[in-house]
């Protein structure tokens, strides 16, 4: 096989028509480094005899098993906060009034056994934080629905609220939505068209 200088494609002998093969690059097998039994002072004493593309190749495999080592650590992190961190964003209806409950507890089971005791239904409850309640409320107040007098969590059930949770992805909202505004029966009306 001869290689023609400028060529489309390198086995391209000049008698067929140039885009009819095409040329394709072997990908190397990237093999990642130990960096636990690594002689870094070894290694450095290598890249003084490495050409500039050596230097570059060693580079990207360090970079790249470093990427990868900081990524597992980045998960794990990810792991060990979700079992330790037990903060729950919940939601409840009351079973009496016309009334959602939105809030944030440290210690799920008790705040749970003592809102049924007063006649509160779980509608959900998951994983969560104080900010995502924060951040929910504000957009609560911007949108001028306020909570019950003498409450920062129970609010009136209206269409409006509902939606604005359910865009929020709060917990418990979008998959119990019928059941919430099914609960006043004026609402009740006005479930044959999209709220």
């Amino acid at each position: 096989m001869t290689l023609k200088l400028f060529s489309p494609s390198p086995d391209d002998d000049g008698s067929s028509s140039t885009g009819s093969k095409k040329f394709v690059a072997p990908k190397k097998k990237y093999n990642p480094i130990n960096l636990y039994s690594m002689d870094f002072e070894l290694e450095a004493a290598k890249l003084d005899v490495l050409d500039p593309t050596g230097k570059l190749n060693s580079l990207c495999r360090l970079t790249l098993t470093q990427g990868e080592a900081m990524s597992q650590v980045i998960k794990n992190q990810e792991i060990l906060i979700e079992s330790l961190v037990n903060t729950v964003n919940y939601t409840m209806m009351s079973d009496t009034f016309n009334q959602i409950m939105i809030g944030v507890s440290s210690n799920w089971e008790v705040r749970e056994k003592n809102h049924k005791r007063k006649g509160w239904i779980t509608l959900g409850a998951g994983p969560g934080s104080l900010k995502q309640e924060r951040i929910v409320k504000n957009v609560i107040k911007e949108c001028k629905i306020k909570p019950v007098p003498a409450s920062a969590e129970i609010f009136l059930i209206t269409p409006e609220l509902i939606n604005i949770l359910i865009s929020l992805q709060w917990v418990g909202v979008k998959e119990n939505k019928k059941r919430i505004l099914t609960k006043d029966p004026q609402i009740n009306l006005d479930l044959n068209r999209d709220v």
